[in-house]
Formats: C-alpha cells, structure tokens, sequence
C-alpha cells in the first residue's frame, strides 16, 4: 500500500507533535521541520504529497506558501495553511498564495484527521488508472524513490505484458482493457499491506516488495497469466500461437500472443544509488526475458568475471527449386555478408540442413499439388523435436494462397512471389 508522505512545518512543538500523531494514523509518513531552509531542501528532494505550514514560522504564511507553490509546480501538492487567526482577510490572503485549506489551530482533533484524509484521498484518486486501479508512473516512481533512500532491503519487479499493443490493434479496444482489468486482478490477489504496485507505463507495472516474496508473487503470476491466455484470443490464433497483423503501410506478418516478462533486482545496502540505476537494471534483466516463447522472469544475480567469446551466426539456407533464383538469392545474400548454403532438391534438404544448422531458412512452397515445402517444414518440425533442436526462422515463398496453414505450420513469414529481393534481405535482417 503506498502511503503519503506529509511535512509539517511549524515552530510550536507540542501542536506538531500532535499533528503528527493524528497524521500517522492515518497511514502516512510524517516529518516535522522548524528551520525553513531544511523544509524547503526537503520539499525540493523528498516532494511531498501534503505540506501543514503554521503561522508560527519565521516568514509570513502567505509569502512562504507562495514560495512553496513556485517551488513545486511539477509536482503540486496539497498546501495547508494552519493559523491562530480566524480572520477572514488572513484566509483569503492564504488561499490567494496557493492554500487548499485553511485550518483553526483550535480545531477538534476528529475534524482535522477528517479534513487531512479528505486531501489525501482526492490527491491518490487523481492519480489512479481507472482500468486497473493501481496507483500512476508519477506516485510509483516517487514510491520508488523513497524506498531507496530509506535504504531498506527490499524486491523492485518490473512487470511487462509484451505484444500487448498489437492485440489492443487487431482485437479492440474494449478485449485491450478486459485484458489489462484481468492482469491487475490478478496481481492484486497476491499483493499485502507492504507492498506497493503501480504503473510505469500503461502496459508495465512496478511493484516493491519484501525479498523473501518476490519470486513467489514472480512464479504465480506468470503461471496465471498463461492459464487465462486462451479466453483473450480466437481459436485458431491461439491455437497456432500467433496473429496476423497488418496495416497499409505494412505487410501481413505473424505477431507472437501476449505474454508476461518480469524482471527482479534487489535493492538495500546501498547497492542501488536512484532510481534511474533501478530501473536501468531492471530492463536490462527484463532483456533476458525477450528470448522465452512463454511467460517468464528473471531475477538478478551477482555477476561472474570471465571472459566470452563472441560469435556471430549469420547462416541463412536457401530452399529453392528455380536455380536461377537460387542463384539469384545465394549472390545478393552472399554481398550481405551472410554464410548461404544453397539447395534446390527437396529429396536432399533435411541432410543438407542437419549438416549446416542455419539460422534463417528461406524454404520455397513447390508443387501445387505435391507441397514439397509443407512436407519439407513438417519434416523439420518432426526433427527438431526428435533432437531436441531449435528450429531456426522461416521464410516460406509462395505463388499459392495458403497462407493460414503455411503459417500454423511454423512458418514465421509468409512471401508471396513474385517478391522484390530487397523485401527478402530485410526480413532476413530482421530475422536473425
């Protein structure tokens, strides 16, 4: 639960003490400041949700108020003005500096919770998402920001729902909130009292947590959100596990379905400076995450030193039983710097392909009739899983229209010929 963070400002130590106990109870963090300069180096560093400033303060209380609202215009928070004086005129001069309220030292201690839950309940529900109810990127980063410098041992996961926004494209808008609605159920269902969850964006979700329950929350919501998967897509895209999505400007391609990546680090023990270092590491955990098929998270560990040898596969086989546009895709694949192995027998492709391993295959429909190409994939398919072998892309060219099924198969790109050789080198690019 992410609670408030309100300063009292005041020279009158009993009354703030007071303020402060009525304030905490109310599930808040209080801080009293009676030196100017250290509130306004707090309120500048530490932005506040409610600032309590009494007239007991050096300065006159509608000038400092109106220092306050220039010195937090980009966070704005609820200023209360707090006085001795019932006066009409020193209310409207308040108000005009930038009070929200204006309160009677003299005020009953029931009303002045009441009055203080009010600002902060109006202050939280301005920066609530409708969809889910989780708190917005502004207050999750500041609750990000406060765990660290609190220094506190504590799990930060970096929730991210991937091919989200193409399902919102190709299904609507109203599946894209049920959806979204159906993910933050969930995730509430795991979350207690401590911890704190809230938006990074509109399709990745921050949640602060004790260490011990992190992993835990990691495993059930994965293992949940693949289990509801089914009810947000129609039965042939879940079925073969892809969309199809186009545009004007964009060829028809296949889309992976939704999936959940969560990325976990540690911070505590000063080992995380800000914010900026938490959430650098959290996406370059979250990387780690764009290789898995399904719904997965990733925590981090220390590093090892060592060193690794790089290699970089560019292996592309070509598929094809017109030899002079085999010829024709060896050469301008060759000029782009990739390793091409060509072959034009559908009898001699899967020895061909065990003895080279490539990493893009470029396999060619053949006969209407016979199918070569299909039989050729379910081969493949067959092998791979036999040996336990990751199937490499597929580019599948066609002159027949058989697109769903050349798809459900495995293939990862359907090229219908006559196709310009640039349009293929850049799927290949994007491929491997």
């Amino acid at each position: 639960m992410y609670c408030p963070e309100v300063f009292i400002i005041s020279k009158r130590k009993e009354i703030a003490i007071k303020h402060k106990k009525l304030v905490g109870a109310l599930n808040c963090e209080v801080s009293i400041f009676s030196k100017l300069d250290e509130a306004i180096f707090a309120i500048k560093n530490d932005e506040p949700e409610i600032i309590i400033v009494s007239d007991t303060i050096e300065d006159t209380l509608s000038e400092f108020i109106r220092k306050i609202r220039v010195l937090t215009y980009n966070f704005r928070p609820v200023i209360i003005a707090v006085s001795k004086s019932d006066a009409v005129d020193d209310k409207l001069s308040a108000f005009e500096a930038g009070a929200d309220d204006f309160l009677d030292e003299s005020i009953g201690s029931k009303e002045f919770q009441a009055r203080i839950n009010a600002h902060i309940r109006r202050y939280l529900e301005n920066s609530i998402n409708p969809l889910t109810n989780f708190i917005d990127n502004k207050i999750t980063l500041k609750a990000l920001k406060r765990n660290i410098k609190r220094n506190e041992q504590r799990a930060v996961m970096l929730i991210n729902i991937s091919g989200i926004n193409f399902y919102k494209e190709i299904y609507g808008e109203i599946a894209y909130e049920k959806a979204l609605q159906t993910l933050a159920a969930i995730m509430n269902s795991t979350l207690q009292k401590e911890d704190i969850i809230g938006h990074y964006s509109p399709k990745e979700f921050l949640l602060i947590t004790p260490v011990i329950k992190a992993e835990k929350i990691a495993k059930f919501l994965t293992f949940a959100f693949d289990g509801i998967l089914e009810r947000f897509y129609s039965e042939f895209d879940y079925k073969n596990n892809f969309m199809l999505y186009s545009t004007e400007s964009i060829e028809e391609k296949k889309i992976p379905l939704m999936k959940l990546s969560i990325a976990i680090i540690e911070i505590g023990d000063n080992n995380v400076k800000n914010e900026k270092q938490a959430l650098s590491l959290l996406f370059n955990v979250l990387k780690l995450c764009k290789s898995s098929k399904e719904s997965c998270y990733m925590i981090d560990r220390p590093k090892l030193g060592g060193e690794v040898s790089k290699s970089e596969n560019k292996k592309v086989m070509v598929m094809e039983p017109d030899s002079a546009l085999n010829l024709l895709l060896n050469t301008s694949l060759n000029m782009q710097g990739y390793d091409v192995f060509p072959c034009d027998n559908y009898d001699e492709f899967l020895t061909k392909f065990e003895d080279f391993t490539p990493d893009v295959l470029i396999l060619d429909y053949g006969n209407e009739h016979k199918k070569q190409g299909i039989a050729a994939l379910e081969k493949l398919t067959e092998y791979a899983q036999t040996k336990g072998l990751a199937i490499p892309k597929i580019i599948f060219s066609t002159t027949i229209q058989d697109k769903k099924n050349i798809l459900s198969k495995g293939a990862d790109f359907y090229l219908p010929k006559p196709y310009d050789i640039n349009t293929l080198i850049d799927w290949v690019k994007k491929l491997i």
